[in-house]
């Protein structure tokens, strides 16, 4: 992406005049405007954003303490209203329109405490007087499945108002509340049909799962919208995966290199869809196994230090080459796909796109 400096850089030395410029930035703030972006700014919101957080969470949890479920009945929808209040004046400032919409995205964060405070206030949402220790094994395994079935309706909810609400303001990190609601829906509602608690190992599996459908949802809207709604789905979604992919029970080598196989994978992925966070969780998976290799397989050799300084230099090559022919790369492995599955690629959405403004 050309930045704003490049493009008065470009004036400078006479390359473009002021008026192809200013055509440079008005495609450039069309194009990208509604794409998350990594400034100061951007910092700034996200700093206020966690201490906004920190502050309801404690007054809420305050409340809760003091007064119970009622008073999260009451204070939720009261934040709920004077966040869409403070969003909508925002949202009418084109300059302001990120934290107006962060500021929608708190209103969808009410939701959870909303239905959790009702649960308890209508005791429906299992207390434990004291610790889960001291329950027999048949009362711990029902004291579980009933959180898990209260836990149901918290995500269920959230995940319908968050997506109900999408369409009304269109601003692409709101996605982010569903879409972790919608992983503890599907854990929750796992746990329940197995019955009680579900093995580390299982929970991983469905946390793989849930973040594959998650990334899949990412995929079908990829470049179908204005606003990059994939770039958090396929966010939220890799997270997912990739924690219950670290987290499933590895015995022998052949699961590590099955690990490693699904890391490289994912880089692959990342050229293929275009997105670096997967480049950035498939680079961590392997940077792990060769850590694997280094401190378990190879723990009493000599030799590993220096093959692991070799492996090391030849990934900085590697970058340094892919970066300098990244686009016969990239061409290369989309060359290698089949013309149908080209074809339902974002990316030849996104040319397809392009091709209709300029027609």
């Amino acid at each position: 992406m050309i930045s704003d400096r490049e493009v008065e850089e470009l004036v400078a030395a006479g390359v473009v005049d002021e008026q192809t410029a200013l055509a440079i930035r008005t495609y450039l703030d069309n194009k990208d405007g509604a794409r998350p972006r990594f400034d100061i700014t951007t910092l700034g919101y996200s700093f206020g954003t966690v201490i906004v957080m920190l502050a309801f969470a404690w007054f809420l949890f305050e409340g809760f303490d003091r007064y119970g479920g009622g008073a999260l009945m009451a204070i939720a929808p009261s934040y709920a209203v004077l966040f869409v209040l403070g969003g909508t004046w925002l949202w009418k400032r084109p300059e302001l329109k990120d934290a107006g919409g962060l500021l929608f995205t708190f209103a969808i964060c009410m939701v959870p405490i909303f239905v959790y405070g009702f649960e308890e206030y209508m005791g429906w949402y299992p207390i434990l007087a004291g610790g889960i220790d001291e329950l027999s094994a048949e009362a711990a395994i029902e004291y579980g499945r009933e959180v898990n079935f209260a836990g149901i309706w918290i995500a269920l909810a959230t995940v319908a108002v968050g997506v109900a609400v999408l369409p009304l303001r269109r601003f692409a990190f709101m996605v982010v509340v569903p879409s972790v609601a919608f992983h503890q829906l599907w854990l929750a509602t796992m746990s329940v049909m197995v019955g009680g608690r579900p093995s580390d190992g299982e929970m991983s599996t469905h946390l793989v799962l849930s973040g594959l459908i998650v990334m899949a949802v990412g995929f079908v809207v990829d470049r179908r919208t204005e606003e990059d709604f994939a770039f958090w789905l396929y966010g939220v979604g890799v997270a997912h995966f990739w924690v219950g992919l670290g987290n499933l029970p590895f015995d022998g080598e052949i699961a590590w290199i099955g690990f490693a196989f699904v890391n490289i994978l994912l880089m692959i992925v990342s050229i293929v869809l275009q997105r670096r966070v997967f480049m950035a969780a498939g680079a961590l998976g392997v940077f792990i196994y060769l850590g694997h290799l280094g401190f378990e397989t190879f723990q009493d050799s000599l030799l590993f230090p220096f093959i692991l300084i070799f492996v090391g230099l030849a990934v900085i090559g590697g970058a340094v080459g892919y970066k300098k022919h990244e686009q016969k790369i990239e061409d290369a492995v989309l060359g290698a796909l089949p013309a149908a599955v080209r074809n339902r690629l974002p990316s030849a959405r996104g040319r397809a796109e392009e091709s209709r403004d300029s027609a």
